[in-house]
């Protein structure tokens, strides 16, 4: 079947005429060409099926070994929010350390083989080629993920477990976005670092910080600040669980419990280290546990911990690594 008898292709085709006639026209190119080169790349694709494999796991083992029943048992009917509650453990550190790997080397390994003097030598800035890299590296991240999930639908649609299609979407929207943010992190770093070296470095040792230490963080600053600063035990809460949500791993783990849970107050009581004072003194609520866990009933959650601000927070670690990186690059002399 010829390109013009295929409808994909042709639908294809028409998108990307029009992106090309488009505002979006001068770094379209090199997005596409980012993505036709790297989706070549055999490691991209061992990747992916790591991803795959790891991903549906939860899925596979939910049906043929009914390992989601302590869920049922627990009170709850056995749907995917099973498999979220088993995926998000898988998902929350493995995505960040494959969108790094694939967005750690996008601009600096150009400068390293002397390619970047030649892209920049055609008719594009440098902010152009960042925005191009750093849409044609997001969609190889999003395609491991995407696969993923209907990977995911294949094995379940014919099992009895119920898809609670809000609760998954949302969970694959929430794991889409954030896999995006941290290949931007990545790009950010390697347009303001010398070599993909320093940049995989870099990306890597801030990942393992958000990872293993900055759950702490929050905490030790809270203590710090009640020993020296003579702060009281609400203050200390507030800091506490605001420097926890700043960590975009943290940011992801509370959006997706919000959705498992319903509630944003619960989820975000699971980051505090005293939910009974973060509820009856911080949020003016009275704690109550339930078959479902602890409630925080009658409390109102303040602006700064709403889901908005949740999104927010996740969001910044897109935003300010490329426009910091975006401004390293500009001025950086190659």
């Amino acid at each position: 079947m010829s390109a013009e008898q295929n409808p994909v292709k042709r639908f294809l085709g028409d998108i990307d005429t029009s992106i090309k006639n488009s505002e979006f026209a001068d770094w379209y190119p090199i997005s596409k060409k980012e993505f036709r080169d790297t989706v070549r790349s055999p490691w991209i694709w061992v990747l992916s099926l790591i991803f795959i494999v790891l991903f549906a796991l939860p899925a596979v083992l939910g049906l043929y070994f009914n390992i989601g029943q302590q869920f049922a048992e627990a009170g709850a009917s056995l749907t995917t929010d099973a498999y979220v509650r088993f995926a998000l453990p898988i998902a929350a550190p493995l995505l960040p350390a494959v969108a790094i790997v694939i967005g750690y080397a996008a601009i600096a390994r150009e400068s390293e083989r002397g390619s970047l003097k030649i892209l920049l030598s055609l008719p594009y800035t440098r902010g152009e080629l960042l925005a191009g890299k750093f849409v044609g590296r997001s969609a190889i991240t999003l395609i491991p993920v995407t696969v993923g999930f209907l990977t995911t639908l294949l094995v379940l649609l014919p099992s009895e477990i119920e898809i609670a299609w809000e609760s998954f979407l949302l969970f694959a929207l929430a794991t889409m976005t954030y896999g995006v943010v941290f290949t931007a992190f990545a790009i950010g770093l390697s347009a303001a670092l010398k070599t993909a070296r320093r940049a995989m470095a870099a990306s890597l040792g801030i990942y393992v910080y958000l990872q293993v230490f900055w759950s702490n963080l929050g905490a030790g600053l809270g203590n710090l600040l009640s020993d020296h600063a003579n702060i009281d035990q609400v203050t200390q809460l507030h800091v506490e669980l605001f420097v926890s949500l700043l960590s975009p791993i943290a940011a992801y783990r509370t959006l997706v419990k919000e959705v498992l849970q319903g509630s944003p107050i619960r989820s975000r009581l699971l980051l505090t280290s005293n939910p009974q004072v973060t509820c009856e003194e911080m949020l003016g609520g009275t704690l109550e546990v339930t078959q479902a866990g602890a409630e925080c009933a009658n409390a109102a959650l303040p602006p700064q911990y709403s889901t908005v601000a949740v999104i927010g927070y996740l969001l910044l670690w897109l935003v300010v690594p490329l426009v910091a990186g975006y401004y390293v690059f500009e001025n950086k002399d190659l």
